[in-house]
């Protein structure tokens, strides 16, 4: 089931589409999404609370996603998940009170939980050395979700249901929708039935959790992999009002900004990597990859002029890029694989953790002194940095 082989990339492409449509759909609605809450009459704490509570649930689900993926199945949970996105859209566009959109995001959040499963499926089929590579299909998926999504979502989608999530809802709930009859028509499965049966029944989350405990390796890296989510997510809640307050820009300026980082992104996880990796390895970039990374947001952060800030934009593209599929690179090689769905859920909870604690730092410091959620994260990407030389270059999993 594994390899380089045409029936891989064959899967491979097939998931990177469905990864990506059901990333469309949440870029159509998150960028809208403050406006109805607030137009429901959420202050700003309920509205920072509607944002976060999408990946405190991931952070419960996604372990349990990938678990129940090593037992039945990487195909059945993602065309479960993708249905339960529509739902959730679904519920969005019908949203009449501030508790349906709540609804709407819980839902939508145990939906959302299947990307661990999406990435134990490319760790199923891709050999150990390839891995950081493919992986970077699932971050050139969010790259272009987040660009295309929003695009559609706020210009095009909004306009059709003026002050209501009408169109924007029935827009992503059909993309799911049919991104599940695609998956269901299309999609193999990625784990072979027999060895199915070779897995211990009495083997759960406890167990994957205490697999975790038991190796440096892998404490380490998801230690590094906190730091990084939490200094990337920082720029999320704040990017919009700091060009705001200091060039005078709009929503559409906004869009350009985040479609130019999600664009970079994208380019970097979907092309660059994959070349790089097999002559480097993970390790190596991912600790060059804290170069960019610290130079983009110092630069944000201190940029007086907008071509600072597009250069620091296309440097923390860059930095992000590479150190996001280099870290779930050497994640899934440090676990064996009948373990790989669990241990890339743990993975996924400990990103969760870092949007829900990265956003609301990083709130709290910008009422301080705008630039400094960019100087707190560019601490975190030191000390993510300096986490990363206790790390040993991979070897086979389980070693």
């Amino acid at each position: 089931m594994r390899g380089g082989t045409g029936g891989g990339g064959h899967r491979l492409g097939i998931l990177f589409l469905t990864v990506l449509v059901d990333l469309i759909g949440f870029g159509i609605v998150l960028p809208i999404l403050p406006l109805y809450a607030e137009g429901f009459g959420a202050q700003g704490l309920e509205t920072g609370f509607l944002i976060s509570v999408y990946s405190l649930v991931q952070l419960v689900m996604a372990p349990l996603w990938g678990r129940l993926s090593d037992r039945v199945g990487r195909r059945p949970i993602l065309i479960l998940g993708l249905l339960g996105s529509a739902v959730a859209y679904f519920i969005f566009a019908r949203a009449d009170s501030l508790a349906a959109l709540f609804l709407s995001r819980i839902i939508g959040g145990i939906g959302g939980s299947t990307i661990p499963v999406a990435q134990a499926y490319i760790a199923d089929v891709t050999p150990p050395e390839r891995r950081a590579g493919n992986m970077g299909l699932i971050g050139a998926a969010f790259g272009l979700g987040f660009v295309i999504g929003p695009l559609l979502g706020g210009p095009v989608l909004a306009p059709l249901s003026p002050g209501e999530p009408t169109a924007p809802g029935y827009a992503a709930a059909a993309l799911c929708l049919l991104n599940a009859v695609a998956a269901i028509l299309w999609l193999p499965e990625s784990r072979d039935r027999r060895a199915g049966v070779t897995t211990p029944s009495r083997f759960d989350l406890r167990a994957a959790l205490a697999r975790v405990a038991r190796s440096r390796q892998i404490l380490l890296t998801l230690a590094t992999y906190l730091c990084i989510t939490m200094a990337f997510s920082a720029l999320q809640p704040t990017l919009t009002p700091l060009a705001s307050a200091r060039f005078g820009t709009g929503a559409r300026e906004a869009g350009i900004l985040f479609g130019l980082l999600g664009a970079v992104s994208a380019i970097v996880q979907g092309g660059i990597v994959r070349r790089v990796v097999p002559r480097t390895g993970e390790l190596v970039l991912l600790r060059a990859s804290a170069v960019p990374f610290a130079a983009g947001l110092a630069l944000i952060g201190l940029s007086s002029e907008t071509p600072l800030m597009f250069t620091g934009l296309v440097l923390l593209g860059v930095g992000y890029g590479g150190a996001i599929p280099s870290i779930l690179g050497l994640l899934s090689r440090s676990v064996e694989p009948e373990q790989q769905g669990a241990v890339l859920g743990v993975g996924q909870s400990v990103g969760s953790c870092a949007r829900v604690l990265g956003p609301a730092m990083a709130g709290y410091l910008f009422d301080l002194r705008l630039f400094l959620p960019y100087l707190a994260g560019t601490a975190l990407i030191a000390v993510g940095a300096a986490i990363s030389a206790g790390l040993r270059p991979p070897r086979e999993p389980g070693g």
